[in-house]
């Protein structure tokens, strides 16, 4: 158990700390919220916010160890200290950052750097970076304004915007919400919803309950949508594609179009604008909505 109240005492550290060469930093903060910045200069400065008793308090400074050209900061705490909050500001010139959380939440931004983030309870924000990659239990990922990312969840919700590369997620129970990416996009869902709004490069969506929400415009590399209990709406009206659908029990509505019925499944082909790209859509018990 904690500490009674009466006991605790809150306390605030300043450190700077000097790279020494290293190109790897990495970030251990078990507990407590985690904010990581730009440094204004080749600097690692850290401020911390601790609760716990005096005596353990008073004895507190932040762990430094140093591999090769690796970096290790941890706030490893004595019994009875408990960070609540912990802000880094790390210089440009670090090629990798590594941040590492049980339960607090973690915002990044503006960090020109490659990040890789895990946490297990905590929300994760990632904005400004080079390029992601992201590992989380239940918190809800949020990455927007970076380059290539790549984000592995159990049971968070994923939301990604303005990625300048390619983007790959995995889920098992979250939604994932995308848009606005120049790469290539790659979502596989067990049982969560799946939107992806006006994707530029190729595309492969799959998902086995969820339903699946595909936007496409003018600028696309086509690609494949896949479901097998859950419904597929496509939107297709600024589209240049050769497009193709078929679904083995559910319903296809597509206006203007002839959809073959019958015995087997049901299928319907044809172009949108000049057909650059071809894009197939596959369902087995899920309905597909064309617009």
């Amino acid at each position: 158990m904690r500490t009674e109240a009466a006991d605790l005492d809150i306390r605030y550290f300043d450190e700077v700390i000097t790279l020494e060469g290293a190109e790897r930093v990495v970030l251990r903060v078990p507990e407590g919220s985690i904010k990581v910045s730009a440094s204004p200069d080749g600097q690692i400065h850290v401020d911390s916010e601790l609760h716990g008793n005096v005596a353990g308090l008073d004895a507190w400074s932040i762990s430094v160890r140093r591999h090769d050209s690796i970096l290790i900061l941890a706030t490893d705490t004595p019994h009875d200290v408990y960070p609540i909050a912990v802000s880094f500001q790390i210089p440009e010139h670090v090629k990798d950052l590594e941040v590492h959380s049980l339960g607090g939440e973690i915002d990044l931004r503006d960090c020109k750097t490659n990040v890789l983030v895990s946490s297990e309870l905590g929300n994760v924000h990632i904005y400004g970076v080079q390029g992601a990659e992201v590992s989380s239990v239940k918190g809800t990922v949020t990455v927007s304004n970076s380059g290539s990312t790549t984000v592995n969840t159990l049971e968070g919700n994923v939301h990604c915007s303005k990625i300048s590369g390619s983007l790959y997620i995995e889920t098992q129970d979250g939604d994932v919400q995308a848009s606005q990416v120049k790469g290539n996009v790659i979502v596989l869902s067990k049982n969560g919803d799946v939107s992806v709004i006006r994707p530029e490069g190729r595309i492969r969506l799959v998902s086995r309950a969820g339903d699946i929400e595909l936007e496409v415009f003018e600028v696309f590399g086509g690609g494949e949508v896949s479901t097998y209990s859950g419904d597929v709406n496509i939107m297709l009206e600024d589209a240049n594609v050769e497009f193709r659908a078929e679904t083995l029990s559910g319903q296809i509505n597509s206006p203007g179009t002839t959809v073959a019925n019958g015995v087997g499944p049901r299928r319907c082909a044809y172009k949108v604008g000049q057909g650059a790209k071809r894009l197939h859509v596959k369902s087995v018990l899920g309905d597909i909505e064309v617009e």
